[in-house]
């Protein structure tokens, strides 16, 4: 019973200060390790035949990202988020110049366009109806994310198979973008 009360009153010492963030964290609090980046934990379907695989489909679209800006990238979060580190696009590149990750989860996506966008070929991720905001940075949100690539045909084909694997679904694409 005393160390009961003991305990109690250490965490009761610590309250007036832990509201200002000043607070050492008690000792019986437990960390969780966070998953490492591109983890195939969250490859949660198998590799379709003639399809590569998760590892391979997820290099392949952060080559073709860094191929037309190399200090772009794709990852997969600890989260398990597809995420995009692009800069942002007009009109906020003349303000803001430097690099945003932009993430989604692969179960939000509707579907997976490919085109030519204002300054280069482009892949373009959009958010199903009930998701309408699902792609975020650290303090903005939006409907969907485009990327810059260099075969965009082939990187729409890559995105949703990877979409696919990590247990999404998207609507297909034509065949003739």
């Amino acid at each position: 019973m005393r160390t009961i009360s003991a305990l109690l009153a250490s965490v009761m010492a610590l309250l007036p200060t832990a509201l200002y963030a000043e607070a050492l964290l008690p000792g019986f609090v437990i960390e969780t390790v966070p998953a490492p980046i591109n983890s195939p934990v969250f490859a949660v379907r198998g590799t379709l035949p003639g399809q590569p695989s998760y590892s391979q489909t997820v290099k392949y679209i952060d080559d073709g990202m860094r191929y037309i800006d190399p200090e772009s990238g794709f990852f997969i979060s600890p989260a398990g988020e597809m995420c995009f580190r692009t800069r942002p696009h007009y009109p906020t590149i003349y303000y803001d110049t430097y690099y945003r990750n932009w993430c989604v989860y692969p179960q939000s996506v509707e579907r997976v366009e490919a085109g030519v966008g204002l300054t280069s070929n482009e892949v373009r991720l959009w958010c199903m109806h009930a998701y309408p905001q699902c792609v975020h940075t650290f303090y903005e949100i939006a409907d969907s994310i485009s990327a810059p690539t260099m075969d965009y045909r082939q990187e729409r084909a890559a995105l949703e198979n990877l979409i696919y694997l990590m247990g999404g679904v998207v609507t297909p694409s034509r065949p003739f973008d």
